[in-house]
């Protein structure tokens, strides 16, 4: 489906070295404890690789690839989800000219040369031309339909993301959980904190990991949603005031 169209590989490389770039400014100084030596805090990924879980570290390299997904897709949603990228204007223009010389057949080879939103929904309107405005509005509003669904379906792995994010997040903490109560349970004596810190390392990392993911997928999900909302209005109203214009000419005949 086009609607799914995945980022090119120039955006996905941006994207990861964004993500590694905030890795490495996540890894500051930090005071020690002993006479206030200043020591250098782990970064996300010494932290996700110290764990202690193989299962673990497997839900962080999975998060840490959605985090990536989540940059790439905000990057092409950036570039691809403009008006003139959906509507060129030149594309309009010479459309109008056509219509206004009633060059029907070359407007519609026009609109299935340069596919975009609005010579999508035009193109499907000339063509029933000769059946009434009734029929040409009737196609008009129905591939508009599809053309808004399309552009839904395109930010539609953005809140994927950010809802499968946190529960694997959660799905980490409760592993998590699970291994330092495992301790406690196998152990024939009291456990000591170092034998239960990887459970709990583990847990409250993948918890980091799956919110590092989340928050972002969700707020450029929504943020592209009141986008896309925004010009679904706007270009469905370019596009049937173009398709108007047969309104006069086709009910005179009638």
């Amino acid at each position: 489906m086009t609607g799914l169209r995945l980022p090119g590989k120039s955006v996905w490389m941006w994207a990861f070295i964004f993500v590694i770039f905030c890795n490495l400014t996540l890894a500051g100084p930090a005071f020690g404890q002993d006479g206030g030596d200043v020591v250098e805090a782990p970064g996300f990924f010494e932290v996700a690789l110290g764990g202690g879980s193989i299962l673990g570290i497997l839900i962080v390299g999975i998060l840490f690839f959605l985090s990536v997904a989540t940059g790439a897709l905000a990057i092409e949603h950036y570039v691809t989800v403009q008006r003139d990228k959906l509507v060129p204007p030149e594309i309009v223009v010479e459309l109008e000219t056509l219509l206004d010389e009633e060059q029907y057949e070359e407007a519609i080879n026009l609109c299935e040369a340069s596919k975009n939103y609005i010579t999508n929904i035009v193109g499907s309107a000339i063509s029933r031309v000769g059946e009434g405005y009734e029929s040409m509005a009737g196609a008009a509003e129905s591939v508009t339909e599809e053309e808004n669904l399309k552009l839904i379906q395109k930010i539609s792995w953005l809140g994927l993301i950010g809802n499968v994010a946190p529960m694997l997040g959660l799905f980490g903490t409760v592993l998590g959980m699970v291994l330092a109560f495992g301790k406690i349970a196998g152990s024939a004596t009291q456990p000591t904190p170092a034998e239960l810190a990887g459970g709990i390392y583990t847990a409250l990392v993948t918890t980091v990991w799956g919110l590092v993911a989340a928050i972002p997928a969700l707020t450029f999900y929504f943020v592209f949603k009141m986008k896309v909302q925004r010009l679904s209005f706007e270009l469905s109203a370019v596009a049937m005031e173009i398709v108007e214009r047969f309104k006069p000419m086709t009910q005179g005949g009638k």
